[in-house]
C-alpha cells in the first residue's frame, strides 16, 4: 500500500494514540505516535514527518508550548502543526504559538482528513511553476478582500478586524472580485461567506478563483454559519486554508479569527518565497551565466517542441548555428578574461538582431544557436548576414589590463530549415536538422570563415 504523507501523532493517553493511528492509517497516511513533548521533539528530528498532530493530552508540556518548541527546530518553521483545541482561550493560545490549524481530534474524520489533505497539497503546490499573482502593487500593505451575503455583514468583519490586522481590507461582491482577478488586481487574501446569494456560491466563488492563474496562489479564509459546519470538508478540500465560524465579530471571536488570518498571510507569502526561489533556481539551470542566454539543456528540447509543432502546422523553422572564428587565439593571446568578454559582447548582438520569438543559445564554448520559428532559409539568411555584420564592425572592447583596448572578432554560421512546403512526415527529426546546420557551420569554416553557408539536401547525406 502507497502511504500518503508521514503524520507525527503526539497524545501521551494510549488509546488516543492507538485511536488516531487506526484513523489515519485507514487514510493511508504512515503514522509515528509520540507519547510526550519530549519524545515528539526527538522523533521530529528523525523521522522527519510532512505533519504533526497534537493531541487531546500530553503529559510534560503544554500544546502551545510543543508546538513552539517545534518551531524552533531546524526545518520546524515551514512544518504544519495541527493542534486539538477547543475552548477560545486554548484556541488563541495554539494560534499565537504558531499552529498551522487547529482541529478537534475527536470529530468527524471528513474535517480531520481534509485538513490533512489541505495542509499536504498546500506544501506540494509551493515548487510549482504558477507564475506569481499580479496583485496590488501601489500599496505596501496586505491586501484583503472581504464577500459576504450582504455588504453590511462584510463591513462588520471589517470594522471588527481592523484595528486588529495591519491590513487594507476592501469590501467587494463576487463579479467585481472575479472582474479584477482577471485583471491581475488579486489581494493576499479572501475571506468568503459560504454561503453569498445562494446556497453553497461562496464556495463555487472560492472554485473559481482558486482556478485561475492570477489569483490562485492567494490565501483564503471561508466564513460558515454554525449550521452549516458540515460543509467545512467540503471547503478545505476546494482549496480553502481555513475554515471561520460566523461569530467573528465578538471581542473573542475577532481575535481568533485576526490570529487566523495573519497566519494564513505569513503561509502564502512563505509559499510566495519558496515559489519563487524554485522557479529561480530552474532557470539557473537553464540559462548560461557567463551570457545570460539558454543553455544547451533548455535549447534542445525547446528545438524539439518546435520542430514537432512546424510540422504538425506546416509551418517554416530555421536553425542558425554560429561559432566565433578562431576564438582560442582570444584567449591564448589576451586571457580568459578577454574570452569572456567577447563571449557576451557577442551574445548581446546577437539578441539585438534576432527576432523576439526567437530560442536563441549558447550550446557550449563559443558556439551559439538561433532557433526560428515560422522563418524561412532565405529569412534566416538575412538574419544570419546581420548578426555577421554587427560582429565584424565594431570591436568588442576589452577588460584593462589586456594587451589592447579592443579586439575585432568575426563568426560563421550555418543554417539548416524545414520547408513548410515540404510534405509530412518527410523530415526525419530536430536532431537531423541541427545537424545539418552544423555541417554547413564546417563548411563555413573551411571556406575561409566569416561567412555563411545554406545547408541543402546534399549536406544532410
Amino acid at each position: 500500500m502507497n502511504m500518503a504523507g508521514r503524520i507525527l501523532v503526539v497524545d501521551s493517553v494510549p488509546t488516543n494514540r492507538i485511536t488516531m493511528k487506526v484513523r489515519l492509517t485507514a487514510a493511508c497516511y504512515d503514522v509515528t505516535p509520540a507519547a510526550s513533548g519530549q519524545d515528539a521533539l526527538r522523533l521530529a528530528q528523525l523521522v522527519h514527518p510532512q505533519i504533526v498532530l497534537i493531541g487531546t493530552s500530553i503529559s510534560d508540556m503544554t500544546a502551545p508550548d510543543l508546538c513552539a518548541a517545534l518551531r524552533a527546530q531546524p526545518r520546524g518553521a515551514e512544518l504544519p502543526i495541527l493542534i486539538h483545541a477547543l475552548d477560545a482561550g486554548a484556541r488563541i493560545d495554539a494560534l499565537r504559538a504558531g499552529a498551522s490549524a487547529l482541529i478537534d481530534a475527536r470529530g468527524d474524520d471528513l474535517t480531520l482528513l481534509a485538513r490533512i489533505r489541505g495542509l499536504m497539497r498546500e506544501d506540494a503546490q509551493v515548487s510549482g511553476m504558477a507564475e506569481a499573482q499580479a496583485g496590488f502593487q501601489h500599496d505596501d500593505r496586505p491586501r484583503a478582500v472581504f464577500i459576504a451575503d450582504q455588504p453590511a455583514t462584510a463591513l462588520s468583519w471589517r470594522h471588527a478586524l481592523q484595528t486588529r490586522l495591519n491590513f487594507a481590507i476592501t469590501v467587494n461582491e463576487p463579479d467585481r472580485a472575479l472582474a479584477d482577478a482577471a485583471r491581475g488586481r488579486v489581494p493576499d487574501l479572501y475571506l468568503l461567506a459560504a454561503d453569498i446569494r445562494q446556497s453553497g456560491d461562496g464556495l463555487r466563488l472560492l472554485s473559481e478563483l482558486r482556478s485561475r492563474p492570477l489569483s490562485r496562489d492567494a490565501g483564503f479564509v471561508i466564513v460558515l454559519r454554525d449550521d452549516r459546519a458540515e460543509m467545512t470538508s467540503v471547503a478545505l478540500d476546494l482549496g480553502a486554508g481555513d475554515v471561520l465560524t460566523a461569530e467573528l465579530t465578538s471581542v473573542t471571536g475577532a481575535t481568533e479569527a485576526a490570529i487566523r488570518l495573519e497566519a494564513q498571510l505569513s503561509r502564502k507569502r512563505e509559499a510566495d518565497r519558496r515559489r519563487q526561489e524554485t522557479q529561480r533556481n530552474v532557470a539557473l539551470a537553464m540559462t548560461d551565466p557567463l551570457t545570460g542566454l539558454h543553455n544547451r539543456r533548455y535549447a534542445m528540447p525547446r528545438l524539439a517542441e518546435l520542430f514537432d509543432a512546424a510540422c504538425q502546422d506546416g509551418d517554416d523553422l530555421a536553425l542558425i548555428v554560429l561559432d566565433l572564428d578562431r576564438f582560442k587565439l582570444v584567449n591564448d593571446n589576451h586571457g580568459h578574461a578577454a574570452g569572456d568578454a567577447v563571449l557576451t559582447a557577442i551574445a548581446a548582438r546577437l539578441r539585438a538582431c534576432v527576432p523576439p520569438e526567437a530560442v536563441l543559445a549558447r550550446m557550449g564554448g563559443e558556439e551559439f544557436l538561433a532557433v526560428l520559428p515560422g522563418y524561412s532559409a532565405q529569412s534566416a539568411h538575412m538574419i544570419a548576414e546581420e548578426i555577421r555584420h554587427s560582429v565584424m564592425a565594431t570591436p568588442v572592447p576589452l577588460p584593462k589590463g589586456c594587451a589592447a583596448d579592443t579586439l575585432s572578432v568575426t563568426v560563421s554560421a550555418g543554417i539548416a530549415a524545414m520547408d513548410a512546403s515540404q510534405p509530412s512526415g518527410t523530415a526525419p527529426d530536430a536532431d537531423h536538422l541541427l545537424t545539418r546546420a552544423d555541417k554547413a557551420l564546417l563548411r563555413a569554416k573551411t571556406s575561409g570563415r566569416n561567412c555563411i553557408v545554406l545547408a541543402s539536401p546534399a549536406i544532410a547525406a
